[in-house]
């Protein structure tokens, strides 16, 4: 099934550029799955492996199947906000696109796009993860969430801006 953005590609616009989220993204939700499905497994082998009857271990089974649960439900949002997530350039402009019953979605043509900002942390430096904040002409303020290699995505941005350029203006239509 084609995403929100191949849908909705105008004539000769084609994607440059499709932005990830880093593993450190993940990492938070992970660990509380893990840590609900290792409470299960502990009570698991306390029973089983150690013989402890049911009796004893009720409070127990009850927390580790509430915390297995809730780490269940954290990774499975989890998982559907990067599934439903889309952060593209193309050849004409920047989409932020996130959502599965709702959608939202933020556009900007390449050549509205007056300043990117880049927010990297000391670990965003070391793990290779950023946020990009792009602000544009009539358009507001785009806030991104952490990128793997925001260095990398800004790049593409502006070139895909100088490649609009440099159309534009072989074509007459300078705009700047």
């Amino acid at each position: 099934m084609a995403g929100y953005v191949e849908q909705t590609l105008a004539g000769g616009e084609e994607i440059i550029h499709r932005a990830n989220f880093n593993w450190t993204y993940s990492f938070f939700p992970t660990l509380w799955f893990s840590l609900g499905a290792a409470s299960l497994a502990l009570m698991f082998f306390i029973q089983f492996g150690a013989g402890v009857p049911y009796a004893e271990l009720r409070v127990g089974w009850w927390s580790a199947i509430v915390a297995a649960a809730c780490g269940s439900i954290i990774l499975l949002t989890h998982v559907v906000i990067l599934v439903t997530t889309e952060i593209i350039v193309t050849t004409y402009r920047f989409v932020y696109k996130k959502g599965l019953i709702s959608r939202d979605t933020q556009e900007v043509s390449l050549n509205k796009i007056e300043e990117i900002t880049l927010h990297q942390s000391i670990w965003g430096r070391f793990l290779g993860y950023g946020k990009l904040i792009l602000r544009g002409t009539g358009v507001g303020v785009i806030t991104l969430p952490n990128l793997d290699n925001p260095i990398h995505l800004r790049r593409i941005i502006e070139n895909a801006k100088s490649a609009l350029r440099t159309t534009d203006r072989k074509a007459g239509n300078d705009d700047d």
